[in-house]
C-alpha cells in the first residue's frame, strides 16, 4: 500500500512540475532538467529512506511480542536495523525495474552526474539518511510503551506526514521564503532527501557538502542517544499486556 501511494504521489508531483515549466525555462534558479531530476531523485531516495520496517516496533510493544526479544541476548535496535537494511536491498530490485520502465517510456530530461566524487558523497549521504530515518522511526515507535492503543499509529501518521512534507520530496526546500528555509535547513528531515539530492546535482560547494555530512553525523549521534534513553524509560513501564 505504501508503495502504491508513493508511485501515485511521484507521478502527481512530476507532471505538476511539467505543467509549471510549460512556458518557462527556469523557476527559482532551477532549470526544467534540474528540477525534474530533483523530483525523480527524491522519489528514488524516498523508496530507500522512508520504507522502514521499524514501523512494526510499536506493534510488537503493544502486542507483547517484545518478550520474545527481551529473553534473548540480542540488541533489539541493531536487530531491527539489520532487518531494515535487508528489506531496502530488496527494494533495489523493484526500484531498478520501475525506474528503467519510466525512463524508457517518459524519457525525462535527466541531469547525469559525471563526478565520481559527488556520486560517492551522494551515496554516503544516502546511507546516513537511511540511518537517521531509522532512528527517528524507532523513537516514534517506542512511544507505544506509553500509548499502546492502535500500536501508536495515530502519532506515527501525524509525525511522518509532517516529516515527508518538510523533507523536500514535493519541492526543493530552498524555494521557500528565506526565513522558513533558514529554520527547516537545520532540522533532521531536510537531510533525509533534500540535501543528498542537492549533493548529487552539484548545487553545494565542498564546504557546504562537508558541513552537510557533519550535521548528519551529529543528528545521528543525537537520535541514537535519544532512542536509547526513551527505550530504557519505556522498558520500565512495559507490562507485556498483549501476551
Amino acid at each position: 500500500m505504501w508503495r502504491v501511494r508513493t508511485v501515485l504521489q511521484f507521478f502527481a508531483v512530476y507532471f505538476l512540475w511539467i505543467a509549471i515549466f510549460t512556458n518557462q525555462s527556469e523557476i527559482f534558479d532551477y532549470s526544467k532538467s534540474i528540477m525534474l531530476t530533483y523530483i525523480i531523485g527524491t522519489s528514488v531516495l524516498r523508496t530507500f529512506v522512508f520504507s522502514s520496517r521499524s514501523t512494526y516496533v510499536g506493534a510488537e510493544i503493544a502486542n507483547g511480542d517484545l518478550n520474545n526479544y527481551l529473553v534473548k541476548p540480542i540488541n533489539y535496535l541493531k536487530s531491527w536495523l539489520s532487518r531494515d537494511l535487508a528489506d531496502k536491498l530488496l527494494n533495489i530490485l523493484f526500484l531498478s525495474v520501475e525506474l528503467f520502465i519510466f525512463i524508457l517510456i517518459i524519457k525525462p530530461p535527466l541531469v547525469l552526474q559525471r563526478s565520481w566524487l559527488l556520486i560517492s558523497t551522494f551515496i554516503l549521504a544516502t546511507i546516513l539518511a537511511i540511518i537517521m530515518y531509522f532512528l527517528f522511526s524507532f523513537i516514534v515507535s517506542s512511544f507505544a510503551f506509553w500509548y499502546p492503543e492502535h500500536n501508536g499509529w495515530p502519532l506515527r501518521f501525524f509525525v511522518f506526514m509532517i516529516i515527508e512534507f518538510i523533507a523536500g520530496g514535493l519541492f526543493p526546500l530552498d524555494i521557500l521564503p528565506t526565513a522558513a528555509f533558514n529554520i527547516i535547513r537545520y532540522l533532521p528531515p531536510a537531510y533525509l532527501v533534500f540535501y543528498p539530492v542537492q549533493i548529487y546535482l552539484g548545487r553545494l560547494n565542498p564546504v557546504q557538502i562537508y558541513a552537510t555530512l557533519l550535521i548528519m553525523l551529529i543528528w545521528i549521534a543525537v537520535l541514537y542517544k535519544l532512542s536509547r534513553l526513551i527505550w530504557k524509560k519505556g522498558l520500565k513501564t512495559y507490562g507485556a499486556y498483549g501476551r
